[in-house]
């Protein structure tokens, strides 16, 4: 008999559930969670026989005997090492996925902004949060999970034309606690016709332990909006992310979505968009950098649904040690989406004979007047350029860590916020050997 594609739910996940579904706010969305909770009992956990999941081990992960959370605040240093966006960014700040509003700061925005927790949102307007929930196309059983058991995160909105010159910021610290415990921040976005926003998410952890963070993010901008979206994942140790992100674009509409993924035992970045009018660009840049044991899955899924758009997809990695990375993109050219501009890059570095990528490039296409690639590349160090810098005085590890700095440098060159992207540069060179003895600063151009 043939291996089965999902697992039932472990026992102890599902005991939190019931546990936790009555007590959740909102009535609004009793039935919502309830309906979300069934399609995650049914379908259970994927396991690599389902095709998006290929790659991904999560039986040790979930086999965990999880907990709620119950840290309230993270330490003081430890928000203020993951700030961005400048002084004057407004900021929210999360411990295992609750709002702490004592270290939060979202005063004085501009007339047509609304920034507010989700437990907020949920209280004052449970319809429009139900709606939200259910509008989430395609659920998977991690989606339904959150939707099922989201108590916090972000809501916020932008009416038509309102453009802050401020950066918000999402800071999510993983606490570590005598158990394991699992988390379900949502965030959703809405910007209105022609509003612009910077949007940081920075995750961060804080002492020993096992903290899943199961996010959901749903991104919508209306007509000539523009939305840049940067997250930096550096929650080491044996913190954990599963993170979906959908991103809805109206015509004219512009993204620009940059990750860098620094740690974590095991961190899943999926993102789906969705270009629904006509004009509408999204660019995305990402980098990976897992060492040890860690496991970095990152899943894009770039839908064209109309034409006239264009879509750039730049993933780089860098593996080392034992650790797994997986890229699988995919680009769908919908029927009628014709003059459509879509490509995908993914290039790999490996550092160690025991490092493993696995790529999976793909691209569907049913319309005729398109231009799209697509492609990926795996390998270590050339050794004429490391016989180069060695022929300059370096010695080898300074060598390896300047290409490696150079391969991953190009991603970063791409962040938009400054302060977010010198974070990136200090973890990358934190992480790979030889590193340590570089200066970050005095590598940039």
């Amino acid at each position: 008999m043939a291996a089965p594609r999902y697992r039932t739910p472990p026992s102890e996940l599902v005991r939190l559930g019931e546990r936790l579904l009555p007590r959740l706010p909102g009535d609004a969305l009793a039935e919502v969670r309830q309906r979300a909770w069934r399609r995650f009992l049914a379908a259970g956990i994927p396991t690599p026989r389902v095709e998006d999941w290929k790659y991904s081990r999560i039986d040790a992960l979930m086999a965990q005997p999880f907990a709620a959370p119950t840290a309230t605040a993270p330490a003081a240093g430890t928000v203020r090492r993951a700030m961005a966006g400048g002084p004057a960014a407004r900021r929210l700040v999360f411990a295992n996925g609750r709002l702490v509003a004592g270290q939060s700061h979202v005063g004085g925005l501009p007339d047509g902004m609304r920034v507010m927790g989700l437990a907020e949102a949920i209280q004052h307007r449970p319809q429009e949060v139900a709606a939200a929930f259910e509008a989430l196309p395609a659920p998977g059983p991690f989606s339904d999970l959150n939707t099922a058991l989201a108590a916090d995160g972000a809501w916020i909105e932008l009416n038509p034309g309102v453009r802050p010159e401020v950066s918000l910021q999402l800071v999510f610290v993983a606490v570590g606690e005598p158990s394991a415990v699992i988390t379900h921040p949502r965030v959703v976005v809405r910007l209105g016709a022609g509003a612009r926003l910077h949007l940081l998410e920075s995750h961060v952890a804080e002492g020993e332990g096992h903290v899943l963070t199961n996010l959901v993010a749903q991104l919508q901008l209306a007509e000539e909006a523009a939305l840049v979206h940067e997250r930096l994942q550096a929650a080491e140790g044996g913190h954990a992310l599963v993170g979906r992100t959908v991103v809805e674009l109206s015509a004219g509409a512009r993204l620009l979505a940059n990750v860098a993924t620094l740690g974590g035992a095991f961190v899943r970045n999926e993102l789906e968009v969705h270009l629904r009018g006509e004009g509408g660009e999204a660019l995305m840049n990402g980098l990976y950098l897992p060492r040890g044991r860690e496991q970095v899955d990152t899943l894009v899924r770039v839908h064209h649904h109309a034409g006239r758009c264009h879509s750039d997809q730049f993933y780089k990695g860098v593996v080392d040690e034992q650790a797994r990375a997986a890229f699988a993109g995919r680009i769908t050219v919908h029927e009628g989406a014709q003059d459509t501009d879509a490509y995908q890059q993914n290039r790999n570095l490996l550092l160690s004979d025991e490092a493993e990528v696995d790529a999976k490039p793909e691209l569907e296409i049913f319309a005729d007047e398109v231009r799209c690639s697509h492609g990926a590349t795996v390998g270590g160090l050339e050794e004429a350029g490391l016989f180069y810098l060695r022929t300059r005085g370096l010695g080898r590890a300074q060598a390896e860590a300047l290409l490696t700095y150079a391969f991953a440098g190009e991603v970063v060159a791409r962040f938009r916020d400054g302060k977010l992207a010198r974070q990136v540069r200090q973890g990358i060179l934190a992480r790979v050997p030889g590193g340590a003895a570089l200066d970050p600063e005095g590598l940039v151009a």
